[in-house]
């Protein structure tokens, strides 16, 4: 996890879940939120890279299927102690590539969902999508994205273009295009957006 020294005091509690397919930019955005508002940042890649670590993963194979079991156990152990350990006040920014036709997806949403009920936190969802293939794959195939064991296809926007993005049904939903979007910019509007939902509740 990684966070800035310098907490946003108006995002208390807050949990932000940035929500799009592999190369949308969810990781880059989530360091934006992290040094601007003192997130502490819960990747996919946090979670998975354990396992990822100890199988072939060179960004273009199919993973096997059996591998995101153990990463779901991984990240019930990381959730946990976000649940029982972490202070109060702590804000976190948490990525996923979740699709709308996988119930397994849905299920893993609600968890999250669940966790920051349970810490009575302020739950931000954020469905990020690229409406422009040349930008999608420009980003997908970014030669750092390799460092972190992360997908870099380039036929990516071919092989996702029949796939949405999960779309949860939550009152605080903000989707996004971000394919004219800096990385900057999403995440002022993600952070004005969830600084508007403060506000309203407080």
């Amino acid at each position: 996890m990684t966070s800035s020294d310098a907490p946003d005091t108006a995002l208390p509690n807050t949990f932000i879940y940035l929500l799009g397919l592999p190369g949308t930019g969810k990781y880059t955005v989530a360091q934006e939120i992290a040094a601007r508002a003192g997130f502490r940042i819960v990747d996919n890649h946090l979670i998975n890279n354990p396992v990822f670590t100890v199988v072939r993963v060179d960004g273009k194979t199919a993973l096997p299927r059996e591998i995101w079991k153990h990463a779901g156990d991984i990240g019930r152990v990381v959730f946990e102690c976000i649940r029982t350990l972490s202070p109060p006040d702590f804000s976190f920014v948490l990525t996923n590539a979740l699709y709308h036709d996988q119930s397994e997806d849905h299920e893993w949403f609600a968890e999250i969902a669940a966790l920051a009920a349970a810490r009575g936190a302020l739950f931000v969802p954020v469905r990020m999508t690229l409406s422009d293939s040349d930008e999608y794959r420009r980003r997908v195939t970014d030669p750092r994205r390799e460092n972190r064991m992360k997908e870099t296809d380039p036929a990516a926007p071919e092989k996702y273009s029949g796939r949405e993005v999960l779309m949860p049904n939550h009152p605080h939903l903000l989707s996004l295009d971000v394919t004219k979007l800096s990385p900057a910019e999403t995440a002022e509007k993600i952070l004005s957006h969830a600084r508007a939902l403060r506000a309203q509740s407080a």
